[in-house]
């Protein structure tokens, strides 16, 4: 392939790190699409999966012959260390930045460009990386439950109650709140462009019970929690192992303690707590 060879890249990882996946599109002339791939890599960062996009991309340029190879990256950080604009400090990216000059030899000439996030072709890779993840969740869940009939089977025409969504005023804070304290795993996030938003996903770490949907609303400048008595959503409910120890966490990091441990049954016991944005919790402990 004598002519121009032109390359968008993109990866993505629901986590970052989390499940990742990268995608490419090349075009000759003016934009006819030659090649457009995508896979899943597995758990790494947004920074390693847009080094690996571009690798998996210049590879496919070698082997196709191309001489002279314009790549183009929506993430300035790489573009900058590849440009060596940027000194490259993780040992991990380092070794990818390292794979990428390597292959430079491949070209007569290789150009690094930064284009928006919102470019054309940036979106259609960016859609491949957003399949590909979509997909490989739905093996997982498959693998989990390998004899599990289909849901039709199970429910004839009824759904099942899937997942509880609540509202965020800080993303990582609340991920953070049900990850360590509540032990739950972190399944995905992504952008929703249409309202401005990011939603995650978390379960706990065995896939069993309901999911929990976060929501953070980036235009949402009025957030509170009405009083008690005015709100039509009243809770979440988790069970914990030691409730004794989970409330005692949650007060060295001043978590408000609505109400403190008591029995509800011969081997049940109880508490109610607040996440950081005042969402009230149930805590279940069975013995």
């Amino acid at each position: 392939m004598s002519q121009l060879l032109k390359i968008y890249s993109d990866g993505g990882a629901r986590g970052n790190p989390g499940p990742a996946a990268i995608a490419f599109i090349a075009t000759i002339n003016q934009g006819m699409t030659v090649k457009a791939d995508s896979r899943f890599i597995g758990i790494r960062t947004n920074n390693q999966a847009e080094y690996e996009a571009l690798l998996m991309a210049l590879r496919v340029a070698a082997d196709s012959k191309a001489q002279e190879v314009v790549c183009y990256l929506d993430s300035e950080l790489v573009t900058k260390q590849l440009n060596g604009e940027y000194t490259v400090k993780n040992a991990e990216l380092l070794k990818l930045n390292r794979q990428v000059q390597s292959l430079k030899g491949c070209f007569k000439k290789i150009t690094f460009v930064n284009v928006p996030r919102e470019h054309p072709q940036i979106q259609r890779a960016d859609a491949l990386v957003n399949k590909t993840l979509d997909e490989q969740e739905g093996k997982c869940v498959q693998k989990n439950d390998p004899k599990e009939p289909p849901l039709k089977e199970r429910h004839g025409e009824a759904g099942m109650f899937v997942h509880a969504s609540i509202r965020t005023s800080n993303m990582e804070r609340s991920i953070d709140f049900y990850s360590r304290f509540l032990g739950m795993k972190l399944l995905s996030r992504r952008e929703i462009k249409q309202t401005n938003a990011e939603i995650a996903f978390l379960q706990d770490t065995e896939g069993k019970g309901c999911r929990l949907e976060l929501t953070f609303y980036r235009n949402q400048t009025k957030f509170g929690q009405p009083e008690y008595e005015e709100r039509l959503f009243d809770h979440l409910g988790f069970e914990v192992h030691d409730l004794k120890k989970t409330i005692a966490d949650m007060k060295k990091e001043n978590i408000t303690i609505t109400d403190e441990p008591y029995k509800f049954g011969p081997n049940t016991t109880i508490a109610f707590v607040e996440d950081p944005d005042g969402t009230l919790i149930e805590l279940i402990e069975r013995k």
